[in-house]
């Protein structure tokens, strides 16, 4: 573990100290994230393609299974790159705190993981733009065709859309992996705040 690592995230924070040193350790280390974590990346915008094409290109009854897809391409994400960020050394692993633990703290957990969603949510709907002109350019055009209208969507467009839809499900890795170090900071401030409780419960004892 890099030094300038323990120094920088094995400390007790403050809820909007956790949101903005996470964010700019973040940046500050996105080159070797990326080395880390690209064919994840890739793999999770390869199943998101999938679950965007599915309502798009198959058939609009498949809305819900992909909205599925999509939540559980998310959970696999942000499990196997946590995984790969300790396992290069980035993030230092932390013990499991206790249920108790994560509940004296709740309100410390609630308040940076809505933040991080709110951000999230805001650089997905700007990344996913050019997917959601193409959904509704595809969509107008299959209610043409339903109407009796000719095609008027050439051939080629349905793998421009699967390009489209890779390109911004690769970028959306990278906006849902920047949730991962402000909950991390989360969990060490919880780890050393009940470590210094049980210190102190130890000398009142």
């Amino acid at each position: 573990m890099e030094k300038d690592n323990e120094n920088t995230l094995q400390k007790i924070r403050s809820s909007r100290a956790c949101i903005r040193d996470g964010y700019q350790w973040y940046t500050a280390h996105f080159r070797r994230i990326f080395r880390s974590t690209w064919l994840t990346a890739l793999v999770f915008a390869a199943i998101t393609a999938t679950a965007s094409a599915m309502p798009v290109l198959i058939s609009p009854t498949l809305v819900i299974p992909a909205i599925c897809l999509e939540a559980l391409a998310v959970v696999l994400l942000l499990f196997f790159t946590g995984k790969q960020l300790r396992r290069k050394q980035l993030l230092e692993p932390v013990a499991h705190n206790s249920f108790g633990a994560w509940m004296r703290n709740l309100g410390l957990v609630i308040i940076v993981s809505i933040i991080c969603l709110l951000v999230v949510a805001i650089l997905t709907l700007l990344t996913s733009l050019p997917t959601i002109i193409m959904m509704a350019a595809n969509w107008e055009s299959q209610i043409g065709i339903l109407n009796g209208d000719p095609a008027g969507m050439p051939d080629y467009v349905s793998w421009l859309s699967i390009g489209v839809f890779l390109i911004a499900g690769f970028m959306k890795a990278y906006v849902w992996i920047t949730v991962i170090v402000p909950l991390y900071m989360v969990r060490v401030t919880i780890h050393l705040k009940e470590k210094e409780r049980k210190e102190l419960n130890i000398e009142k004892s």
